[in-house]
């Protein structure tokens, strides 16, 4: 199985200056999958990666799709259980993650507030 992801759509808002003393920030991430394309020896799972921080100092949200192929009876059983449950493989989840916190710690540094980093 292979995944590559193309990114289709990049935003971030900062809301407010930290504050000195500030230190009790969380942050939330979610992955969305918000539409599955099938066409010959590929899947196609359309994405919406977001960032929010409590206080709301700031929002990051990244949009892109991740097309997965191999062979019709690995991809068959992906679609089969993504329609079942909802359930992605790890694998593909793990690839979206990864292009999902690069691309928000990019955008963090430019907008200077913390990093989307998971403990």
């Amino acid at each position: 199985m292979n995944v590559g992801i193309s990114l289709t759509q990049i935003s971030g808002e900062k809301f407010m200056d930290l504050e000195k003393g500030m230190v009790n920030i969380q942050v939330t991430t979610n992955i969305n999958i918000q539409k599955m394309v099938q066409s010959e020896g590929m899947l196609d799972f359309n994405f919406l990666f977001t960032v929010n921080y409590n206080p709301a100092i700031a929002s990051l949200h990244i949009k892109g799709s991740a097309k997965v192929t191999g062979d019709e009876k690995e991809l068959g059983e992906i679609k089969r259980a993504f329609d079942e449950k909802k359930n992605l493989p790890p694998m593909i989840l793990q690839t979206i993650s990864n292009i999902g916190f690069l691309e928000g710690i990019i955008m963090s540094r430019s907008l200077n507030i913390p990093p989307p980093i998971p403990l």
